[in-house]
């Protein structure tokens, strides 16, 4: 197996150029990569962007607009869009030669220390109980890819309760492999790595007789985690219409992380 999602070479004019490997397939095709990486390469581009000083990515949304081969060599252009004392935007663009295939648009804000206490609601109000301690969740696997080896392969992910298939699941998760061989993966990356597993963590369908990918990817932070454990508590809404939203909450061990909110393109496979 290989030891990263992907490599990186210095390409024409100075550009990097990345290369996937097999552990960024998706469930979906597999000549085509899972939404996470990607969006984890879009995350690691904006956070080279320079600041004048401390910053925290609390807005990241990733438009998918194609499907992402594995084959095709990968290359990332950043712009930043606002360049505010306070709150910044910047866009990334993911492309292969001169097809984009991926965009994606942060808010990076300036923090600061301030004199207050952290404040967060109950956790029955909010919809969601606290995760069991990781040494008494049991291990969970990913069943429904098509290939032995890729995504699914790269993360370990321990189950906290639920049950797959109803729609509602609440996981730990963390990557197996770096983002980029040779690189640690900052706690950012980690969580874009498996933040798009939201949407197939929290399957109210089966995917033997349904295909339900997500053409976009939305998450909202107000804190970075701790340490390389992800909890995840995914809950997903499917309308007779053909779409669906999943909804899932981001925590480590610590508390509440944040958001995130995936769209679903709901068909019958034939």
């Amino acid at each position: 197996m290989s030891e990263a999602f992907y490599t990186r070479e210095a390409g024409s004019r100075g550009r990097e150029r990345l290369f996937a490997s097999e552990l960024t397939r998706g469930p979906w095709s597999n000549a085509h990569q899972h939404g996470g990486p990607p969006s984890a390469l879009l995350a690691r581009a904006i956070e080279a962007v320079p600041s004048d000083g401390p910053v925290l990515v609390t807005r990241l949304t990733i438009e998918l607009l194609r499907p992402i081969a594995i084959a095709a060599p990968l290359e990332i252009d950043t712009e930043v869009m606002v360049a505010g004392r306070k709150v910044q935007r910047i866009a990334a663009v993911l492309r292969a030669g001169d097809e984009q295939l991926a965009v994606a648009l942060a808010m990076r804000m300036r923090v600061r220390e301030q004199a207050l206490t952290a404040t967060a609601p109950d956790e029955a109000q909010a919809g969601y109980g606290p995760l069991r301690p990781l040494a008494d969740c049991r291990s969970f696997t990913f069943d429904f890819f098509r290939h032995s080896v890729g995504y699914h392969t790269a993360l370990e992910a321990r189950l906290s309760a639920g049950e797959f298939g109803h729609g509602c699941l609440d996981v730990w998760m963390r990557p197996r492999v770096p983002l980029v061989a040779g690189e640690e993966s900052t706690p950012l990356q980690r969580v874009m790595i498996c933040a798009d597993a939201g949407h197939g963590l929290g399957s109210a369908l089966d995917p033997a007789a349904w295909s339900f990918p997500n053409p976009d990817l939305s998450v909202h932070l107000h804190r970075l985690p701790s340490d390389p454990w992800l909890g995840m508590q995914a809950r997903t809404f499917s309308q007779p219409l053909g779409v669906g939203l999943c909804r899932t909450r981001l925590s480590d061990r610590s508390g509440d992380l944040g958001m995130v909110l995936q769209s679903q393109l709901i068909a019958a496979r034939r």
